[in-house]
């Protein structure tokens, strides 16, 4: 049997607000590990910054997810169910997958 073989995929995943974008980050990453998927978030320097308690929420945020799958398609259907399982229904959304 052949192995199918994996790329690698850019898919945004934007959250309601800061907050969100900050603690469900994680959890997301370990819930799609959990199911298989090879997966992880890229880091931005400063958005998990500890000193911006005063600051202002910017409103929707997103990040992006570097996830292998064996197409655009799976990428994007494989992450959409897992996130629609984790979170409330249309809290997070997914954008196109990129192929890097």
């Amino acid at each position: 049997m052949a192995q199918e073989e994996t790329m690698n995929y850019l898919i945004p995943v934007t959250f309601p607000d800061l907050a969100a974008a900050k603690s469900g980050t994680e959890p997301l990453v370990d819930t799609l590990r959990a199911a298989g998927i090879q997966a992880e978030i890229i880091a931005e320097p400063g958005l998990d910054s500890e000193g911006d308690g005063g600051r202002p929420d910017p409103g929707p945020t997103t990040r992006e997810l570097h996830v292998h799958a064996s197409s655009a398609d799976e990428a994007r259907r494989r992450v959409q169910e897992l996130t629609d399982a984790r979170f409330p229904a249309g809290m997070v959304l997914l954008g196109e997958p990129t192929r890097i």
